[in-house]
Formats: C-alpha cells, sequence, structure tokens
C-alpha cells in the first residue's frame, strides 16, 4: 500500500481513538459533577447520560478507547473489536432512547434520529468512524508492517555446494556458500 494512503488510514484511526479516550473521560468528570446518582424513574430513557450508567459507560469506553489505540499503534485487529462492538451499542441505546422519547410524546429537538440536522451530523459521523476502522482492518489483514527480525538467510552447509555454484552461476550465493 502506499505510504501517504497507509498514514492517512493510520492518522484517522489514531484521531478516533484518541478522541474517544478524552471524550470519555470528558463525560465521566461532567455526569460525576453534574448529576445525582440516583435520578427520578419517569426520567428512565435518559439513563445514559444520568447517575452511575453513565459513569460505567464511561469507564468502558475509556478501556475501548485505551485498547483502540493499542491495536492501531501494534496492529493488532482483534483490539479494534470492542470499539465497533461499544459503537454499535451505542447506536442501539440512542435508537432505543429515541423511541421511548417518542411513546413518552417527548420534544422532537431532543432527539438525535429524530431532528433532521442531527440525523445527518450523526449518520456522517457514523459512516465516517466505521469506513476508518474497516480501512484500518484491511490495512491490518493485508499490509501488515513488516517485523523487526524476519530478514533471516539460511547459509548452504551441504556438500554439494560447489555443484550448485556452478549451475547457477551466482556470487551472491558464493558469498553466502564460504
Amino acid at each position: 500500500m502506499e505510504h501517504y494512503l497507509r498514514f492517512y488510514i493510520k492518522f484517522h484511526s489514531y484521531v478516533i481513538a484518541v478522541a474517544t479516550i478524552l471524550g470519555s473521560i470528558f463525560m465521566a468528570v461532567v455526569l460525576y459533577q453534574s448529576t445525582e446518582f440516583h435520578y427520578p424513574l419517569e426520567e428512565f430513557y435518559d439513563y445514559r447520560f444520568m447517575g452511575s450508567g453513565g459513569l460505567v459507560f464511561g469507564v468502558i469506553w475509556l478501556a475501548v478507547g485505551v485498547s483502540l489505540f493499542y491495536g492501531i499503534f501494534k496492529e493488532v485487529k482483534q483490539f479494534v473489536y470492542p470499539f465497533v462492538v461499544m459503537f454499535m451499542i451505542e447506536l442501539f441505546l440512542l435508537v432505543l432512547r429515541d423511541v421511548i422519547m417518542i411513546w413518552h410524546n417527548k420534544r422532537w429537538y431532543n432527539m438525535v434520529f429524530v431532528n433532521p440536522i442531527v440525523v445527518i451530523i450523526a449518520l456522517y459521523i457514523t459512516l465516517h468512524v466505521m469506513m476508518t476502522l474497516v480501512a484500518m482492518g484491511k490495512l491490518i489483514e493485508h499490509d501488515p508492517v513488516a517485523q523487526p527480525g524476519t530478514n533471516f538467510v539460511r547459509f548452504n552447509t551441504d556438500s554439494d555446494g560447489q555443484d550448485r555454484r556452478q549451475h547457477l552461476g551466482g556470487d551472491e550465493e558464493a558469498l553466502v556458500d564460504d
């Protein structure tokens, strides 16, 4: 793969990982300072962003972000999977939240997938993140970084090296055989 394309894919993946780590820390701190750990049951649709549930998700997102960063750095595909799974769970929870808010006749502009401007932004971000991670997975799978120490030279130790040298006529083999 071209060097600039490899850099582009890895750069976007690193940005996603760093944004995940910083965003999870920021959201956990804000939720810890601004909400109570016990919240009223009539607002259960917003449990993702309230109380102890928000803090648990913040810690999980922090672990997933660190895992993604490590997976990109070491180019190990298994460390990228937790981010994809958590991202899909988060999208499912947002859809579920919107359905419950519609069911309870809440304001439409507070919903993600009903507000036209927010849905365009959410779809763009979702497609960008998922396509970047798919490209990162393909990069790791098909064009891994060469590991150091794989330049193994096998020295010829058999007795018929002279005969092969005469047939091949290569100086490289003669240097290795001697």
